[in-house]
């Protein structure tokens, strides 16, 4: 599936129309113009944005709207829109918002570019069916809760394993590297790139379809961390955990309820984890064990609709629910698939993720089924705003803050601090109701958090 297919078809999603109706409303073009002292933000900001329009510096070609960013002129008479960022505020409209005082921490800019990129989309594809922005927007920087680091603080991150190396992985590295770290991260995930990929994930480049996720992964992202070493693992996590004792911190990126239900089975002792819902919200959650609060389990438990696409994909693959469930195609099933689908070469499929499989044959009109549209990924700004959200929770915890049971943010409109909560056990949790899972929790973790 193509990356342009893969957003025309969020899109309509969206929207209710269909993806050729879709594609017309993406061919727009936005110019940025920017000022020299916002020139990473921009460049942050049109990273994201191209990945779902087209985005251009030359004001010489025909363009639907033009973003100024920071202290500037624009340069055109088409439609504008302003975008600024200061110490404390981000602020962006139709209107030249007041000026901004000081300069932003990175951090802060790199959570914010997401923002705006989602107002350029929205003004551009012009359609009032998309989430609402907030426009105009006057966003401060204490709603994303960043701490503040002691001068020449820096977090080690010995002991910490990437589950998955797809969108939202990509948007932590992004937003991480503007952070103090040394150390180690391990980034765990069996699946090579598909075309569809490169629409999200803002390390990839043409040309990277086929090769594994976690080596491109870590090889365009390692000039960011000089003090870092990023080693990929091509493998399932069960491989990898195999042997070893529960790691001491999991970054949990993948794109499953199922999955996260299953990590947390592996005892991680820290576990930041944020998730996306199509385009229109993202969870953060952390917390460190024994918890006293909900776990991954607790806060991804089954649900009636999970159930529901599981069936639809056993349906459409002709593959048993529990297999399904094991989450990737191996060689034996990989040979029963194609002998519905005979187009597919069964070695292309080993190791492919059943979501994702699934999503493919929906795309291609192979299957039409109404459950397609719950597997559907989201644009490459709000796999970014999940990204970042995990690097703050990241430097939360360091600085001694407490963890978060559940956050949703809207990554069309930005964060509300106040909606950060902490979450409680569920009374069923399959995790949390074990006493062989807490005992081992308590055994490993129980005097070291």
């Amino acid at each position: 599936m193509s990356a342009g297919l893969e957003t025309a078809r969020m899109l309509a999603s969206l929207l209710g129309i269909d993806e050729e109706e879709a594609t017309a409303k993406l061919q727009k073009t936005v110019l940025v113009t920017a000022a020299p002292s916002r020139e990473s933000w921009a460049a942050d900001i049109e990273a994201m944005a191209a990945r779902t329009i087209t985005v251009t510096r030359d004001a010489s070609v025909t363009f639907d709207l033009e973003l100024v960013v920071g202290p500037i002129e624009p340069v055109s008479r088409a439609q504008v829109l302003w975008a600024d960022i200061g110490a404390e505020r981000v602020r962006a409209g139709f209107q030249a918002p007041k000026p901004t005082e000081g300069e932003p921490a990175p951090l802060f800019a790199a959570a914010t570019a997401p923002i705006i990129a989602a107002m350029a989309i929205r003004a551009t594809v012009n359609d009032q069916r998309l989430p609402a922005t907030a426009e105009p927007l006057d966003l401060h920087e204490k709603e994303f809760g960043i701490p503040k680091l002691a001068h020449g603080e820096t977090i080690p991150l010995d002991g910490v394993v990437m589950v998955g190396a797809g969108a939202v992985a990509h948007g932590f590295l992004k937003a991480l590297r503007h952070i103090p770290v040394t150390g180690s991260i391990e980034i765990v995930d069996p699946k090579e790139v598909g075309a569809g990929n490169l629409n999200r994930c803002l390390y990839l480049q043409p040309g990277d379809e086929g090769g594994g996720k976690a080596d491109l992964l870590a090889t365009r992202a390692a000039p960011d961390f000089p003090n870092v070493r990023l080693t990929p693992r091509k493998m399932e996590f069960a491989e990898y955990a195999a042997g070893l004792p529960p790691v001491p911190t999991m970054i949990v990126t993948v794109d499953s309820r199922a999955a996260r239900r299953k990590l947390q089975k592996y005892v991680p002792g820290r576990v930041l984890d944020a998730s996306t819902t199509d385009a229109r919200f993202v969870v953060v959650h952390s917390h460190r064990q024994p918890a006293a609060g909900a776990c991954m389990s607790c806060l991804y438990h089954h649900t009636p609709d999970e159930h529901a696409r599981e069936e639809s994909i056993s349906e459409a693959l002709g593959v048993d629910i529990e297999t399904i469930r094991t989450g990737f195609v191996t060689l034996e099933v990989a040979e029963t698939i194609v002998q519905r689908y005979p187009g597919y070469d069964p070695c292309a499929l080993v190791n492919k993720a059943f979501d994702s499989l699934f999503r493919e044959l929906c795309s291609t009109q192979a299957l039409t089924t109404p459950e397609g549209r719950q597997v559907l990924t989201p644009f490459a700004f709000v796999s970014a705003m999940a990204g970042v959200l995990l690097a703050i929770e990241l430097v939360r915890q360091q600085v001694g803050c407490s963890d978060t049971g559940g956050w949703q943010v809207d990554p069309w409109r930005g964060p509300v601090g106040r909606t950060r909560r902490s979450v409680s056990k569920r009374y069923d949790c399959e995790f949390c109701t074990d006493p062989d899972f807490t005992e081992a929790a308590e055994l490993f973790w129980g005097s070291k958090q």
